[in-house]
């Protein structure tokens, strides 16, 4: 009897575990109300929803990068680990925090689905442990309205663009709506577009691999060019330093500006600004600056690194987040629908025509055309996602040093050169994918 008592005490302790869910955890950045509404929406509670093993529970920190790292320093954390980028995530890597990814991707089958750069881009010593959230790029968005009304051309190379930025100034218009007021880090954009579409993917290349300095002519150029630019009140009308992202993109959205070249995130402050206006946007890719530069090609950033902690609790739920992540099409385009720009998935199988109805038109194209352009090579290297820790701080502080007339465009890039040398022999640079 005792027995049989025991063994019903047993089958009672254990029944409410069957079939019971497993928990994976994600800790997400900082997002507004609105945000975290949409990736609960349209992904966490959509996941939990469709099957019975895992449930995915999500954490939105407005410190992850601190959390995170005493966490994971502590050998706890999260499931899924995200963080601001591949530099960010390249010392977890070496210090051996990460899960490698290699088994996941070859029975899921996403070395096919991503684009081989991103996969090169994930990859440390031969073995896969990033996956991408998104891809960015910088872009030249412009007030399609006034173009209209002044018979303006979107520009394609330099001699177009400083013509129409005269023509502006002519008018009173401001050339290039931009700013940095309450975001410093914004400074680091428009060296990395001027860098690239000064200097070109190719000579970005070998400078990251350590084949040229960074103080070599034809950077230190792009710097002078930049710097003429911005001496000429072209960027922000004088008053870059004071201006937000609101700011500036009520004075696009308004015809007081013309231009602006921002990254892909501003998808969704060209629908929201303009939407106020009643004034109509486009887009077009960077004019090639010089002769170094193709046209057009994207330079390509990743906003956000999601992998699998080394201490997981659940490895192989997060994995299953993971591929469905990047491999429901539904879940992707709601996504790019609510929040644009955030979520673009840098899959092989992800087109213009997969949003149908449920994005802008002018947003569809530019996922699919700067997918085609990564795929072809016709890429170039953003600062954030290129660039070691030390040199992107640099980079953000010192060029408004030469902006202030502190130090010259050379003296700049001989800091940056010195500094992306020793972080080049501490193995701190980020992997860069072969052309």
């Amino acid at each position: 009897m005792g027995a049989l008592l025991l063994a019903l005490a047993l089958v009672i302790s254990w029944a409410p575990l069957a079939g019971a869910q497993e928990t994976v955890t994600w800790w997400y950045e900082n997002a507004t109300p609105d945000q975290e509404r949409i990736v609960r929406t349209n992904f966490v509670d959509r996941f939990n929803r469709s099957q019975s093993d895992y449930r995915l529970e999500i954490r939105f920190d407005p410190n992850l990068e601190n959390t995170l790292r005493t966490a994971l320093l502590a050998g706890t954390g999260p499931d899924i680990v995200m963080t601001h980028g591949i530099a960010y995530a390249l010392p977890y890597i070496q210090n051996g925090h990460l899960l490698p990814l290699d088994g996941y991707a070859e029975a899921y089958g996403w070395y096919d689905r991503f684009l081989p750069v991103m996969v090169q881009l994930g990859s440390y010593n031969g073995h896969l442990y990033l996956l991408p959230k998104s891809y960015e790029s910088m872009v030249l968005f412009y007030n399609k309205t006034l173009f209209d009304k002044h018979g303006w051309k979107p520009p394609t190379n330099r001699a177009e663009l400083e013509a129409l930025a005269e023509a502006m100034e002519a008018q009173g218009i401001i050339p290039f709506a931009t700013g940095n007021a309450g975001f410093r880090v914004a400074n680091e954009q428009p060296v990395s577009a001027f860098l690239n579409h000064y200097a070109g993917a190719e000579n970005m290349y070998k400078a990251l691999t350590g084949q040229l300095p960074w103080n070599a002519p034809v950077f230190v150029e792009a710097i002078e060019l930049l710097n003429e630019y911005y001496q000429k009140g072209w960027l922000g009308g004088g008053n870059y330093f004071s201006l937000t992202y609101e700011d500036y993109c009520t004075l696009l959205a308004t015809g007081r500006a013309g231009m602006t070249i921002n990254g892909t995130w501003a998808f969704q402050w060209m629908t929201d600004f303009f939407g106020q206006t009643g004034q109509e946007w486009d887009w077009v890719p960077i004019p090639a600056l010089s002769e170094h530069a193709g046209y057009p090609f994207y330079d390509l950033g990743i906003g956000a690194t999601l992998s699998i902690n080394k201490a997981a609790k659940n490895p192989d739920g997060a994995a299953v987040v993971l591929d469905v992540l990047s491999s429901d099409k539904e879940i992707i385009t709601d996504l790019n629908r609510d929040w644009p720009g955030d979520w673009i998935v840098p899959v092989h199988t992800l087109d213009a025509k997969d949003f149908g109805d449920k994005t802008d038109p002018r947003y569809a194209r530019y996922v699919e055309e700067v997918a085609d352009a990564v795929a072809a090579g016709n890429y170039g290297y953003t600062v954030w996602t290129f660039f070691p820790p030390r040199t992107e701080s640099y980079i953000i502080e010192g060029i408004e040093q030469v902006w202030l007339g502190q130090i010259t465009p050379q003296q700049f890039m001989d800091r940056v050169n010195q500094i992306f040398q020793e972080e080049l022999q501490a193995g701190a640079v980020p992997p860069t994918p072969a052309r």
